[in-house]
Parts: structure tokens; sequence; C-alpha cells
């Protein structure tokens, strides 16, 4: 690398550093190397990680990024996520859905193991079987916005990172927020 252009970036994150900017750290070689499309979808989606829900997202789901689903003709929002081999992680692991509605996701396998996804739906959940080098659909509805949490039962997986997460967007009808006060937080 040349030493203007190492110059011109010590200067750029001096400048960052200077204006109060916590981006900084992302200009570190380690994670540069790091970032894809999926990844800089989801710091741009959740910028503000030292909130506390932003902030677990941002640590559970950094690795697989985020995509929004896709609206078709006939109204139903349609993703696909698959599962690297290797890897336990969903890609993408954060699914944003610009209304609620129906989600239909459509999972694929390459890797050597059996996996499942245990997804919400409209206060239920739903199971499908992810067999090895295969893949399947599931259907789901999440009509409330909210974060949804979604994972791979099998043995271990979950604990191991195959988590993802579900961002539904819109507003809160008024008859379904909590009357009670803003409560303290220890």
């Amino acid at each position: 690398m040349s030493s203007r252009r190492v110059g011109i970036g010590l200067l750029l994150g001096a400048a960052l550093a200077a204006a109060g900017c916590d981006y900084v750290r992302l200009l570190r070689p380690s994670v540069l190397k790091q970032l894809n499309p999926r990844v800089v979808r989801l710091v741009n989606e959740l910028p503000a990680t030292d909130q506390v829900n932003e902030a677990l997202i941002g640590r559970l789901f950094a690795h697989g990024g985020a995509a929004d689903a896709r609206v078709g003709d006939d109204g139903v929002m349609r993703i696909r996520v698959t599962s690297p081999p290797d890897k336990y992680l969903w890609e993408p692991a954060v699914i944003i859905m610009p209304r609620g509605g129906e989600l239909e996701i459509d999972f694929v396998n390459p890797d050597r193991q059996l996996h499942a996804a245990f997804l919400p739906s409209n206060g239920g959940r739903q199971m499908l079987w992810i067999p090895e080098r295969k893949g399947g659909r599931a259907r789901i509805r999440l009509d409330q916005p909210g974060y949804y949490f979604f994972g791979c039962p099998v043995m271990n997986h979950a604990g191991r990172g195959m988590l993802g997460l579900i961002l539904v967007k819109g507003d809160t009808p008024a008859d379904a927020k909590l009357d009670r006060p803003p409560q303290r937080r220890p």
C-alpha cells in the first residue's frame, strides 16, 4: 500500500475520531475484510449499537448480515436464507420486512449437516426441517411490528450462532400499545 494511501487513511481516521464518530473502529483491516454487502446493510440499519436491543442484534447477527424481504405481486414477502457449510449461521441473519404480513422463506442448506428453522408466526411457532444439501420453504405470518427471533434447534446450533431475527417495520396500533407508565431500568 502506498504511503499516500496510508496517510490519507490516517487523516480520515483522525478526522472521524475528532468528530466523535463511532464507526472509526470499522476502519481496522481485520474488520474491513469481514464486511460484505449484507453486513454493511446491517450496520446501516442498526447504527447505534450501544442500545440494549441493537447491541444484542449487532453482536449476535453481524456475520450473517441483513437483507430486505421483497414484496411479490401477490403481496407476500419473500426472501432466500442460506446456511453456509461449517459456519453455523444464517445468511442473511436479519430479515427486514417493510410491514406486517405473510413472509415466505426459502431455506437453502448446502451444509453437510441437518438443520432446522424454528420460526415465529403470529404468536405461535413453526418448525421446518432442512436436510443436508437440500432446502425447504416456510410461510409465516407476522402482523405486528417488532423483533422476532428464529433459530436452529438441532443439537447446539443456535448456541453456536445459528440464530436469526425478523424485523417487521411499521407503527404499533394505538390499541396494541401498553398503557403502563415507563419503567425504570436497573
